[in-house]
């Protein structure tokens, strides 16, 4: 298992928890999506911008099990995680959420492209 991407999953993972704006900008991509549970593909601004007015606000993410792969771009991770938080209002709930994320080298750094997230 590469301790660096691993790593990165974790820095992402915990930014996302604390709704550290500036340390998701570091470990994005500029061309990031983030797929919702719900379908939705959403833009890195916009995401962010999100996090930044609270409308999406996380809790807690609780690592259960990670995996990953290498891939001829970089690496595909995948973990499953329970994430508190509360979304559009909607309350504190907790979901199992399984992310998918592909990674790869920007300017000689890993950075994530894409995250797709479900439920498990």
């Amino acid at each position: 298992m590469n301790t660096e991407i691993l790593q990165l999953y974790r820095d992402y993972n915990q930014a996302m928890a604390a709704d550290d704006t500036a340390a998701l900008d570091c470990l994005l991509g500029p061309d990031f999506t983030l797929t919702h549970m719900t379908g939705y593909v959403q833009p890195r601004a916009e995401w962010l911008g999100e996090l930044k007015r609270g409308t999406m606000h996380y809790f807690s993410s609780i690592e259960d099990h990670v995996a990953m792969r290498a891939t001829t771009s970089g690496w595909q991770v995948t973990g499953q995680n329970r994430v508190v938080a509360s979304i559009h209002g909607s309350g504190r709930h907790e979901w199992p959420l399984n992310t998918v994320m592909t990674v790869s080298q920007i300017d000689g750094r890993w950075q994530i492209l894409s995250a797709v997230v479900t439920t498990y």
